[in-house]
C-alpha cells in the first residue's frame, strides 16, 4: 500500500497499514492454478492427487490445468499460472522455485517396431530416425546429439508415424504404452532396458516462494507417513487395470 501525503487522507492509510496485514495473494479467497501436461500418464495423475491432497491441507484452492508443454512454457513467463505440476529437469521454469520432495517417477524408454537392439543410453539412438513429442524439452535436452529427429505434436501421432515407418524408433515414457494397446497398434513394442529413470519435482512461480517451506513440511509429512507412495501405487494400479481391460478388448475384437 502506498502512503499519500496531505492531511486526513494521510493519517488514515497509516491507521490502515498497522492496523490490516497487507498480502499479495490470499489462499482464501483466491483459486490457485497449477499446470500439468496433457497427457494421460499415471505419474501425471498421481503427482495431482499428492498435490491436491497436500494444498488441501494448507487451506489452498487448486485448480489443475491441462496444457500442452510449449502453452504451458506460454503461459507461465506471461505470469497465468502460479505453479506447474511437476517436472523431472530444472531447466525451461524461469522464476520459479523448486520442491524439495519427489512426487513423480518417470521410466523413459524405446519404442520400435522392425527394430530390435539393446538399449545402452541415448548415444545408442544415434544411427536411428528418432521421433518423440514436440515441445518436451527434456527429450529435446537427451536427444541433443542425436542427428536424425522427427517430432509429432503429440502421444497419438507419435506412435502413427512409427507404426507407418515414418520414424524408426519413439521415445517416450514407459507408461505411454498403455496408448499403444488402446489405439491397437500391435507392431509397436518396447525395448528393453528403459533408457533411464528419473524423479519428478513439484515447481512453484517465485511470487509464491514465502509458501514453499510450509509445502515442504506438508510433503515431507507424506513422504514418512506413506501417503505419497500409496497414492503412487493406487493410481498406478488403476491405470494398469485399464490397459489389461484395452487390451483384452483389442483381442476379443481381433478373434471376431
Amino acid at each position: 500500500m502506498r502512503l499519500q501525503t496531505g492531511g486526513l487522507f494521510t493519517v488514515m492509510a497509516l491507521s490502515i497499514s498497522l492496523t490490516v496485514p497487507v498480502t499479495a495473494w490470499s489462499r482464501e479467497d483466491t483459486r490457485f492454478d497449477i499446470a500439468y501436461p496433457d497427457v494421460n500418464r499415471p505419474s501425471t495423475m498421481a503427482a495431482q492427487k499428492i498435490l491436491g491432497t497436500a494444498y488441501a491441507q494448507m487451506g489452498i484452492k487448486v485448480n489443475f490445468i491441462a496444457l500442452p508443454a510449449a502453452r504451458a512454457m506460454s503461459m507461465w513467463a506471461a505470469g497465468k499460472l502460479d505453479a506447474y505440476s511437476a517436472k523431472i529437469i530444472d531447466s525451461g521454469l524461469p522464476d520459479s522455485v523448486k520442491s524439495s520432495v519427489p512426487i513423480m517417477i518417470e521410466e523413459a524408454v524405446v519404442f520400435a517396431t522392425k527394430k530390435n537392439f539393446t538399449v545402452d543410453g541415448y548415444d545408442s539412438l544415434k544411427p536411428y530416425q528418432v521421433g518423440y513429442v514436440s515441445g518436451v524439452t527434456y527429450f529435446e535436452d537427451r536427444l541433443k546429439n542425436v542427428p536424425q529427429k522427427e517430432t509429432a505434436p503429440n502421444l497419438e501421432s507419435l506412435f502413427r508415424k512409427l507404426d507407418a515407418g515414418r520414424t524408426d524408433v519413439a521415445v517416450d515414457s514407459r507408461f505411454a504404452f498403455c496408448l499403444v494397446r488402446k489405439l491397437g497398434l500391435n507392431q509397436v513394442h518396447m525395448l528393453e532396458p528403459s533408457l533411464e529413470r528419473r524423479l519428478g519435482y513439484h515447481f512453484l512461480h517465485s511470487r509464491h516462494q514465502h509458501l514453499l517451506p510450509e509445502l515442504d513440511n506438508v510433503l515431507r509429512a507424506m513422504e514418512k507417513d506413506g501417503s505419497i507412495k500409496r497414492i503412487q501405487e493406487e493410481v498406478m494400479q488403476e491405470y494398469m487395470t485399464q490397459c489389461t481391460e484395452l487390451s483384452g478388448t483389442k483381442n476379443k475384437k481381433a478373434t471376431g
